[in-house]
């Protein structure tokens, strides 16, 4: 069976199907607010850098590797620490955005 189709058979529960459910990889949730929290953090993270709020990766090189470093370990990275790795994608962005500031 597909994912998506036992996502909403067994898992989705009595939640609205374009609403996220809080289970690991929900479908819906890239239709809840996703890419309002991307810009939100982008936002926030802009705000920090110009304000010199100390990262590990404060170069923009830095950072662009460390984006690129955990986007390539996000699932080593969630199972590692006992979490479910972000099945969407916008998650996934705003998670590697904040974590790129001191991801090694």
């Amino acid at each position: 069976m597909h994912y998506v189709c036992f996502h909403y058979e067994f898992e989705h529960g009595d939640a609205d199907v374009d609403e996220e459910c809080g289970a690991g990889g929900c479908p819906s949730a890239s239709l809840a607010d996703g890419r309002d929290r991307v810009i939100a953090t982008a936002r926030e993270l802009a705000t920090e850098a110009a304000s010199g709020v100390p990262w590990a990766n404060s170069e923009t090189h830095e950072y662009l590797e460390a984006f690129a470093a955990w986007l390539s370990d996000v699932g080593g990275y969630s199972s590692g620490r006992g979490l479910v790795a972000p099945g969407n994608g916008w998650d996934v962005v705003n998670d590697a955005l904040k974590g790129a500031t001191m991801y090694e």
